[in-house]
């Protein structure tokens, strides 16, 4: 019973003799593998750490995503790189400090991280569609052409700008998990929203400035001057807005349209202003008739030179539309054909030639018609009686009267304007077209456990094999001391 059972396996060499055979028990072998077992149990288990450790930061880093939004602009300038005020569009101020200063105040985000963040956010501009498609046509076109690609091409460079930008965020980098990496693009995104319509598309500053003016610091027949000039202005900037009004805009906060406008400065212009102006004339209500012929000749002179300026501005904006010539390119075929393609450029500079002639114009009509009202004024002033104390009390209750009017008018048209370019020319100006979006790290678990199978099944081999070669050295030797 206790005699011990073996399964012998016998080695031996090929000839007839058996004296070189070796006998080799499993249960010695399985004695040698349960010697290194608890060895094999550890440097097992260390490996597969080891492995899953270094196959998981491997996974981790070339599968993290980053955070991405989609935004796009969409006005008339910005296909040559320009902001909506002619500047050049500078699309990194999505990033820049007081843009995400604002974002991170509103989240309750310390604004330590200002720098974090913006030093991992990324800007890439797309191509337009139109410009490739361009350049494929010209390319095609000039693939035919026997006179040299590369010298057409030089002469028929195509600068393109984009309208669509991906913003990228990378949040792992910049130490914030996805969900807040999301908002924090998102906020950041609707800081410069407002930034871009606060610094393009409203006119509050005009409204304002206008509304300071206190016409009780001047003369009457200067306090006249300053609500003709403020009315004058007010006219000069509807109108530049009424030439780009093609839908016939009319606000639905004021109800009024730049026509509407126009005509309520006209009517007060000339039926409260001009017959104050007349009032103040005939009866000569003026704290300093000498002071105030001094001011009248001062902008006469001013007004002049002026004058001179905007006449030769306004000649030579002329002279520029009458000379002006729609751009043309002609596309040849090769020698052997008369093939010819002729493709019309868009003459945008031909349209900013007709609204600087409209603005010129406008200007140049003012600048004359002052130079007479001035000249006349003095006229009246050297040849009237002074003032009467019951004129002075009724031209102060009428401005009094005609500045409530102006500063109603002026609303309005701030008002309107403002709604104008919100609703109209910067509806779509500036649009986040895609919220920021991302996903967290993923680790594929069957990547990862591979290179761990593998390594074990590794450590298992060399294992057998170990104490398979042990135990063929123990009864080799149990051998040699039975031949001795």
């Amino acid at each position: 019973m206790d005699k011990e059972k073996n399964i012998s396996v016998t080695l031996k060499a090929p000839e007839e003799n058996n004296k070189n055979g070796i006998t080799i028990s499993f249960g010695t072998m399985l004695r040698q593998m349960k010697r290194f077992f608890s060895l094999w149990i550890v440097i097992s288990v260390v490996c597969a750490l080891i492995t899953f450790g270094f196959e998981l930061i491997i996974n981790q880093t070339t599968s993290s995503d980053t955070i991405m939004a989609l935004i796009s602009y969409n006005y008339d300038k910005v296909a040559k790189g320009l902001a909506p005020n002619g500047e050049e569009l500078d699309v990194n101020k999505i990033k820049s400090p007081n843009i995400i200063e604002s974002a991170l105040t509103n989240l309750n985000i310390p604004l330590s991280y200002v720098e974090q963040v913006r030093r991992n956010i990324y800007i890439d501009g797309i191509v337009p569609k139109d410009s490739l498609d361009k350049i494929s046509l010209y390319q095609d076109a000039y693939s035919k052409s026997s006179y040299g690609l590369e010298a057409i091409k030089a002469l028929l460079s195509i600068d393109y700008f984009p309208s669509y930008y991906i913003i990228n965020f990378d949040n792992n980098n910049a130490d914030f998990n996805l969900d807040d990496g999301k908002k924090i693009i998102d906020e950041i995104l609707n800081s410069y929203q407002n930034y871009f319509f606060t610094t393009y598309g409203y006119n509050e500053a005009f409204g304002n400035s206008m509304a300071v003016i206190d016409y009780k610091d001047y003369d009457y027949p200067a306090a006249i001057d300053v609500f003709k000039t403020a009315l004058d202005e007010l006219d000069l900037y509807i109108s530049r807005l009424q030439v780009n009004d093609t839908i016939k805009f009319r606000s639905s906060k004021t109800g009024f349209n730049f026509d509407d406008i126009r005509r309520n400065i006209e009517t007060i212009k000339s039926a409260d202003l001009d017959a104050l102006s007349a009032y103040i004339t005939v009866n000569n209500v003026t704290n300093d008739k000498t002071e105030l012929m001094t001011y009248y000749e001062y902008k006469i002179d001013n007004l002049e030179h002026d004058f001179k300026v905007t006449e030769s501005e306004l000649a030579s904006i002329t002279n520029s539309i009458e000379n002006y010539e729609k751009d043309t390119m002609h596309i040849f075929g090769s020698i052997d054909t008369t093939d010819e393609t002729t493709l019309s450029q868009e003459s945008e500079k031909y349209d900013e030639l007709i609204a600087q002639k409209i603005t010129t114009q406008t200007k140049y009509s003012s600048q004359k018609s002052m130079i007479e009202y001035y000249k006349s004024r003095i006229k009246d002033l050297d040849s009237k009686n002074d003032k009467k104390d019951g004129d002075v009390e009724l031209v102060k209750s009428r401005l009094d009267n005609l500045y409530g009017k102006i500063n109603d008018i002026i609303q309005i048209a701030t008002d309107t304007s403002d709604e104008y370019y919100a609703n109209v020319v910067f509806e779509n100006a500036f649009n986040i077209l895609v919220p920021a979006t991302g996903n967290e790290y993923t680790i594929q678990a069957q990547g990862i456990l591979k290179p761990v199978i593998i390594a074990e099944a590794a450590i298992v081999f060399i294992y057998i094999a170990y104490a398979f070669i042990s135990t063929i050295i123990i009864e080799y030797k149990k051998k040699s001391l039975k031949a001795e």
